[in-house]
């Protein structure tokens, strides 16, 4: 599919957040913030490229299931979503040299583009917008929700449950459409009620939100100003009217040099993490 111009200039931007979506082997969805995600140089409105950089999870999934989900949210809150398949790695040629360019990576303290990842575009959403003014309404309609019912999940620590309440940080919530592809619906407000329960809500800038059937597998992942960034995955439940509910069961570290790394439950404590 044909992005529209609106699309790739938002891929197109460095200081966008950009999250890419997979499905492990047992059918969940997974997130990754992939700063990377961009427009080829060869000028192909029907693909989007990445760097493999830095990726466990996210490179075993696509390498086993090419279905992915992505979604891009600039600083002006502009954002589209899309599905695609994913085409393979390549190590040579212009898409990888377009990697080894790119000021993102080349300066980076810790190692080199691999490859580059090819991802053809299957499908778009229309490019949305969300309103400055009503994230401070929808925090407090948050706030202001009650909790009970919710299945509690695990202990955030205090710096990943900082992030994610933290009202200027991108979050985006991955789960497995009746397709099989993953989606990526962005989120903004969050406010934790109860124990490892993450609250956020339908609006008009995510109303996909509303189509989603509950309970099912989800992951969240979030990007900060701060370029701080953390991934959950859990189940997310509907609190009614309109309200989401991801329990948390797993939380991981998604920041250079241990992107991937399990932080609850520690990764010693189990084996075979998603």
């Amino acid at each position: 599919m044909e992005l529209t111009a609106g699309a790739r200039e938002l891929f197109a931007q460095e200081m966008a957040a950009k999250f890419l979506a997979t499905v492990d082997g047992e059918g969940r969805p997974n997130v990754a913030l992939i700063v990377t995600l961009q427009p080829p140089p060869d000028g192909r409105g029907d693909r989007l490229i990445f760097g493999e950089f830095l990726m466990w999870r996210s490179r075993e999934y696509l390498l086993n299931n090419p279905r992915v989900g992505m979604a891009c949210v600039d600083t002006k809150l502009r954002m589209v979503t899309l599905s695609g398949d994913f085409r393979g790695f390549e190590r040579t040629g212009i898409y990888k040299e377009a990697m080894d360019a790119s000021p993102l990576m080349r300066y980076n303290a810790y190692s080199g583009v691999r490859s580059a990842g090819v991802i053809d575009v299957r499908e778009a959403g229309e490019e949305r917008r969300a309103s400055l003014l009503s994230i401070p309404l929808d925090l407090l309609l948050l706030k202001l929700r009650g909790g009970g019912g919710l299945r509690q999940g695990v202990e955030l620590p205090r710096l990943v449950k900082e992030k994610f309440t933290m009202i200027t940080s991108i979050k985006a919530v991955a789960v497995v459409g009746e397709d099989g592809y993953p989606r990526v619906i962005p989120v903004l407000p969050v406010v934790e009620k109860g124990r490892g329960v993450l609250l956020f809500k339908a609006a008009s800038y995510n109303r996909e939100l509303a189509e989603v059937r509950t309970p099912c597998p989800a992951a969240m992942a979030l990007v900060t100003m701060d370029a701080k960034s953390y991934k959950v995955k859990g189940e997310l439940q509907s609190a009614g009217k309109g309200f989401f509910a991801l329990r948390v069961d797993e939380v991981f570290n998604a920041m250079p040099p241990r992107v991937g790394e399990r932080i609850v439950p520690p990764e010693e404590e189990a084996a075979g993490a998603g």
